[in-house]
């Protein structure tokens, strides 16, 4: 029949029956023209067994009409072979309809040309199952445009093994709509190569569930480029377990949003290693939240890089907690900046330790305010070199409490500065202990201001030593209160040098303890004598003693005014040298009180000169005893005036001897008063010359 069927015209054979055509043999089938076959009606061309159809040579199936293709059932294709399969055209793949796409085998799909496989349409992709898809040939699947790609269904790419999403170009990878991204499984993430993962479109990332993310190894992130990391999305971020995030590459950390590192919850910052922390940039540290910031270990904080400790904010210093401000190194420290030592709060300041506050830069020990400083506690001002007392500013020395001032050594005291120790406060220098006060040089004493020398307390300058106070400047010596000078003891007093006594104000001069004045040599008393000699009250004048007024000079003597005169006691007036009272003023010498004339010696008497002999009152002279009128020159006698003769008591002039009367000036003879005269004895009335009895 072959070679009747071949004559057969085209206009013949679509009458054929199907019984006839399914009873062609090989030969009768491949004897068919293409014209013919183009003739086949659609159901001849179903009539035709699998193995008649896998007769057909290939240019035979490439004449098979589009229609007829579609009318093939799912059996017919199954059974036709693969040349003949890889012979269909692409009119003809396109022609396919859904159903026979389906029905493809695995093998059959595998066995179409890449050309072939592009045909198939968008909606027959969609209908091969996921084990149809899981057969295909690695050539087949990445001949897959996007458009079918696009056209897979979620359940399709979640049915991909991680071989086949593996083999997928980077072009196909990201035709794969987001909603199917979303659709995959951990496992087949985890599987996907490198290339393929990154190839992710931002969208895709986006599209990621948390769980997804959560499920990623850190291989995977590491993988993953800046772009891709940055499109994460914050919910899953905070979805990353430590290990993850300790694994990713630093070019991937550093790729971090502010918004996500924002998302990192305390955990996941709290189990970033030392070396993540420090490859993170500024303003990704900027954007780590306060708590998060207050769950950093000590170790980690210690770790970080100076760039990015600098780079802490205002509030994430101030959410510092006191263990980790008390964990930094004198390091770390140092190198925070001015504004954010400042940001420190108090309670963690006072968790420093002598050696954190010791190697703290100088600038940012002079950043410190007033209510850190108030903050520092008793030790740890104590623990301050003298290098760091010496470079606080001066707004910062006066805010240190006075319990801490109180608590400083002499040796740290001794290495303030000038400065510094000018800004004391009163009542830091009142908090001063003795012992502190006493080991001041006298270049601090010098240096310290008016105010802050009046401050010191009583019992603290008792404790000065005669050479502290030998070297404060005149100023600051003027400075001392009545109560600081009545506070220096004998042995201050009597160490202080001519000069130093001499600058002493008057009030000064009158605050000196009368015992402290007797202690003062005759060279001291000198010096105070010549500048404050009328300063001096009357019993510090009853204090001195006769060797001290010994050594006052006649013009110091000649300064006392009559009240200091009157002031002086039987014994000093009777211990004053005949040429001391010889240098008295009459002024003086009437202010002596009679009880210390009655004490003066024939010799002092005998040495007073006539002007101080003629000044004594008549109280004086009545005051004189009978052993001091005896004695008496003749010259004396014969200087008194004649109210001073007068004034000699009737027993003084019985016991005048007869060479005495004899030497009396006729005038004074004259002056003498009858009770005097009466009182004359016989012997001195026979003593008499003729001339002295002539004239009375």
């Amino acid at each position: 029949m072959a070679s009747s069927i071949g004559n057969l015209s085209t206009t013949v054979i679509p009458t054929l029956s199907t019984s006839v055509i399914a009873a062609l043999n090989t030969e009768d089938i491949q004897a068919l023209t293409t014209a013919q076959l183009v003739a086949f009606t659609t159901a001849q061309m179903s009539s035709l067994t699998t193995s008649s159809l896998s007769f057909l040579t290939t240019t035979q199936v490439q004449a098979i009409e589009t229609g007829d293709v579609a009318a093939l059932t799912t059996s017919q294709l199954a059974g036709i072979s693969t040349a003949n399969l890889q012979a269909l055209t692409t009119s003809q793949v396109v022609a396919l309809t859904t159903a026979q796409v389906a029905g493809l085998t695995t093998s059959a799909l595998s066995s179409l040309t890449t050309t072939q496989v592009q045909a198939i349409e968008t909606r027959d992709v969609a209908a091969l199952t996921t084990t149809r898809l899981a057969g295909i040939s690695t050539a087949n699947l990445q001949a897959l445009t996007t458009s079918q790609v696009v056209a897979l269904t979620t359940a399709q790419v979640a049915g991909l093994t991680t071989s086949v999403l593996s083999s997928l170009t980077t072009t196909q990878v990201q035709a794969i709509e987001t909603r199917d991204v979303a659709a995959l499984t951990t496992t087949q993430l985890a599987g996907i190569s490198t290339a393929n993962l990154q190839a992710l479109t931002t969208s895709q990332v986006v599209a990621l569930t948390t769980a997804q993310v959560a499920g990623l190894t850190t291989s995977v992130l590491s993988s993953l480029t800046t772009t891709q990391v940055q499109a994460i999305e914050t919910g899953d971020i905070a979805a990353l377990t430590t290990t993850q995030l300790a694994g990713i590459s630093t070019a991937n950390l550093q790729a971090l949003t502010t918004s996500q590192v924002v998302a990192l919850t305390t955990a996941q910052v709290a189990g970033l290693t030392t070396s993540a922390l420090s490859s993170l940039t500024t303003t990704q540290v900027q954007a780590i939240e306060t708590r998060d910031v207050a769950a950093l270990t000590t170790t980690q904080l210690a770790g970080i890089s100076t760039a990015n400790l600098q780079a802490l904010t205002t509030s994430q210093v101030v959410a510092l907690t006191t263990a980790q401000v008390a964990g930094l190194t004198t390091s770390a420290l140092s190198s925070l900046t001015t504004t954010q030592v400042q940001a420190i709060e108090t309670r963690d300041v006072v968790a420093l330790t002598t050696t954190q506050l010791a190697g703290i830069s100088t600038a940012n020990l002079q950043a410190l305010t007033t209510s850190q400083v108030v903050a520092l506690t008793t030790a740890q001002v104590a623990g301050l070199t003298t290098s760091a007392l010496s470079s606080l500013t001066t707004t910062q020395v006066q805010a240190i409490e006075t319990r801490d001032v109180a608590a400083l050594t002499t040796t740290q005291l001794a290495g303030i500065s000038t400065a510094n120790l000018q800004a004391l406060t009163t009542s830091q220098v009142v908090a001063l202990t003795t012992a502190q006060v006493a080991g001041l040089t006298t270049s601090a004493l010098s240096s310290l201001t008016t105010t802050q020398v009046q401050a010191i307390e009583t019992r603290d300058v008792a404790a000065l030593t005669t050479t502290q106070l030998a070297g404060i400047s005149t100023a600051n010596l003027q400075a001392l209160t009545t109560s600081q000078v009545v506070a220096l003891t004998t042995a201050q007093v009597a160490g202080l040098t001519t000069s130093a006594l001499s600058s002493l104000t008057t009030t000064q001069v009158q605050a000196i303890e009368t015992r402290d004045v007797a202690a003062l040599t005759t060279t001291q008393l000198a010096g105070v004598w010549t500048a404050n000699v009328q300063a001096l009250t009357t019993a510090q004048i009853a204090a001195l003693t006769t060797t001290q007024l010994a050594g006052i000079s006649t013009t110091n003597l000649q300064a006392l005014t009559t009240s200091q005169v009157v002031a002086l006691t039987t014994a000093q007036v009777a211990g004053l040298t005949t040429s001391a009272l010889s240098s008295l003023t009459t002024t003086q010498v009437q202010a002596i009180e009679t009880r210390d004339v009655a004490t003066l010696t024939t010799t002092q008497l005998a040495g007073i000169s006539t002007a101080n002999l003629q000044a004594l009152t008549t109280s004086q002279v009545v005051a004189l005893t009978t052993a001091q009128v005896a004695g008496l020159t003749t010259s004396a006698l014969s200087s008194l005036t004649t109210t001073q003769v007068q004034a000699i008591e009737t027993r003084d002039v019985a016991a005048l001897t007869t060479t005495q009367l004899a030497g009396i000036s006729t005038a004074n003879l004259q002056a003498l008063t009858t009770s005097q005269v009466v009182a004359l004895t016989t012997a001195q009335v026979a003593g008499l010359t003729t001339s002295a009895l002539v004239s009375v």
